[in-house]
């Protein structure tokens, strides 16, 4: 009996250990991977992957940094020196990557949206979202799905997605190109650009509107930012009161 409370308890342990850090990591076409303060535009290199990802995604459950080569490789990467390990080939081109709050991994590519089997690789069609995906994905808070698309007047359009169907709907036009990076920080969508932009987009009118320029080539950008997941708090309560509980079991048993 007291090892099924031993068991019990792993689980919130395992999820307090885990840091849901909400700084944005940027990967640039050079391979390069930084980490973004967007409230003082300053950006720290932490390493280079060997080759440019053309996005990437940080799991908002386990905290690790995932990336997809150009070939379609999803790989996972090392946040303290952008070191890369392969995981699998998709099978698909896959140029956006974002994850849900259940730790579940969508990509976008062409006109096409995916989930990614972390174990393999995989990709999954979803289904058409009717847009072609200039670089990236974002949920909000409330699991509402972004994309940014090629295809507007003087640059990308914002368009939402049903992560059920796949299917997309236009909200307009950004007015920046190359948007290869989106994240929440709070209800604020920010927007990343090859061109080495810092965008705020608006979530109901698409206008994008540059606050920095970072002067990183971003090919993809992530940060737990919109998702939700349990806060340290909640989680330690969870801990306590399972404890008790497991106490009490052994107490009783004894």
């Amino acid at each position: 009996m007291y090892k099924r409370f031993l068991a019990v308890l792993a689980v919130p342990v395992f999820f307090m250990m885990v840091n849901p850090a909400q700084a944005v990591f940027i990967g640039a076409g050079n391979g390069n991977l930084y980490q973004l303060d967007v409230t003082t535009n300053t950006s720290t290199l932490l390493g280079n992957s060997g080759s440019a990802m053309f996005d990437i995604a940080l799991d908002p459950i386990t905290d690790v940094l995932y990336g997809v080569s150009g070939g379609g490789t999803l790989v996972s990467i090392d946040k303290t020196n952008a070191s890369s390990t392969a995981i699998g080939g998709t099978g698909s081109f896959i140029n956006g990557l974002t994850f849900d709050s259940s730790g579940i991994l969508y990509g976008s590519g062409g006109s096409g949206l995916y989930t990614i089997d972390l174990v393999n690789g995989a990709a999954s069609f979803v289904g058409s979202t009717g847009f072609t995906s200039s670089g990236d994905l974002a949920f909000d808070t409330n699991g509402n799905l972004f994309m940014s698309a090629t295809g507007g007047t003087g640059g990308d359009r914002l368009i939402s997605v049903n992560s059920a169907s796949g299917t997309g709907s236009l909200i307009g036009d950004i007015g920046f190109s190359g948007v290869y990076g989106l994240n929440f920080a709070g209800a604020t969508l920010n927007g990343f650009t090859s061109s080495g932009l810092s965008l705020v987009i608006d979530t109901l009118t698409g206008v994008g509107t540059q606050i920095a320029v970072n002067s990183i080539n971003t090919f993809g950008a992530d940060g737990v930012g919109g998702v939700s997941v349990p806060e340290p708090a909640t989680l330690l309560i969870m801990a306590t009161g399972l404890a008790g509980i497991g106490f009490a079991g052994r107490k009783k048993r004894s």
